[in-house]
């Protein structure tokens, strides 16, 4: 691959030469970097003038450095995911070459709906064959041309999910789409809980949006799949949430929870066990003081859930079925949904062992159990978060 000049990401399998404005190159094996790039982070080579090299197979180097590339490559491609609608309005996008995209494309984090993803490619594609009108006012020489940049492209945009009215005005009239792709993809439209029963297509897996829960450090990289569960269970696929606690930056104390969270709602609370467990839950009523000490909120909406669990056990949620019970305020302790508790977030809970689950109590579900959610009755907390949703 040859990235042309003022390209500020590059992101390769193979081989790539970098011109001289280049500030960061990816690749996977080969890299002939120039005077100006301050990073190259490369499989094999890097030439002398780059300020910051990372090899994998220098002699000069350690062992251990080539493992600090490979942490550095996948940071950099996260970023250009989570970037990922403004890397592709971008000069050095439209640059890359065919296998760059591809392996671009075919990222299941790239932050995108698919019809932009699809705009992208095609924009991509105009610009390699030179085309810049509409695809209605195109001669039968651009279509071809534009149509041969396509190729081998369009499989790894997954056309099942895009939108049947844009499918209809913008993908198809390019004539890039194979017959046999075009019926499979009217089937689809027509019987999509039929295609929904092979759950491993990729083609019908949406991408992950890293927007949905902007500032999380617990649904990220390979969890990063679980926003989207979330918001599933919430009703509202392209529901974006705002942070409003996060107990290892704001504190772990009940005062500090309370603190930011008392009066907000609804939100979801997100708990990371000490064993790398995850699971929470959603209220659609605040944490609120009263002349009580304690008192209990009831809610027909609240859920507890479990996301990644010791009993290899699928994302689960567990509704509430005693819905006076369904929240309790404490103000000596964080979130507490239920009564039994089903789930107790203590005071300073990274610290000790005091938060436990008890459920099924007030909540219940299939496989609901005591250790369901943490492992054991009780646990400590790495973290825990709460958002709510951005516009509430």
């Amino acid at each position: 691959m040859v990235a042309t000049r003022h390209s500020p990401i590059s992101v390769n399998g193979s081989d790539m030469t970098q011109s001289q404005h280049s500030p960061i190159s990816v690749n996977g094996s080969d890299t002939t970097q120039s005077q100006h790039s301050p990073i190259s982070v490369n499989g094999s080579d890097t030439t002398q003038h780059s300020p910051i090299g990372v090899k994998g197979s220098d002699t000069t180097q350690s062992h251990q450095c080539g493992k600090g590339a490979k942490s550095f490559v996948e940071r950099c491609i996260s970023y250009v995911g989570e970037n990922a609608l403004e890397c592709v309005k971008t000069n050095s996008f439209l640059n890359l070459s065919k296998d760059a995209l591809i392996k671009l494309i075919s990222s299941d984090y790239l932050s995108m709906e698919e019809e932009d993803v699809w705009r992208a490619v095609l924009n991509w594609a105009k610009y390699q064959a030179g085309v810049t009108q509409p695809t209605a006012h195109w001669a039968e020489e651009e279509r071809a041309r534009v149509c041969q940049h396509l190729s081998g492209v369009i499989n790894h945009v997954r056309l099942l999910l895009i939108d049947s009215q844009v499918f209809a005005e913008e993908v198809e009239p390019t004539g890039a789409v194979p017959m046999e792709l075009s019926l499979e993809r009217y089937r689809y439209a027509a019987l999509p809980n039929k295609f929904r029963e092979n759950s491993e297509d990729k083609r019908l897996q949406p991408r992950v949006s890293l927007k949905l829960f902007p500032g999380s450090q617990i649904l990220v990289q390979d969890k990063m799949s679980y926003q989207r569960v979330l918001n599933t269970w919430y009703g509202s696929s392209k529901q974006v949430w705002r942070l409003v606690y996060r107990a290892s930056s704001h504190g772990y104390s009940a005062e500090a929870f309370h603190r930011h969270c008392d009066g907000v709602a609804p939100t979801y609370v997100i708990v990371m066990g000490s064993r790398g467990e995850i699971c929470g839950g959603f209220s659609d009523v605040p944490w609120g003081k009263t002349n009580t000490k304690g008192h209990y909120i009831p809610s027909d909406k609240a859920f507890l859930f479990t996301l990644t669990n010791d009993q290899d056990l699928p994302p689960t949620k567990y509704d509430i079925v005693k819905k006076m019970f369904a929240i309790c305020y404490h103000p000596d302790c964080g979130p507490i949904f239920g009564a039994g508790a089903d789930l107790l977030i203590a005071s300073n809970c990274n610290t000790n062992m005091d938060s436990y689950s008890n459920l099924p109590h007030s909540y219940d579900g299939d496989s609901a159990s005591c250790s369901v959610l943490m492992g054991d009755y009780n646990f400590s907390v790495l973290d825990y978060e709460v958002f709510t949703p951005v516009g509430k």
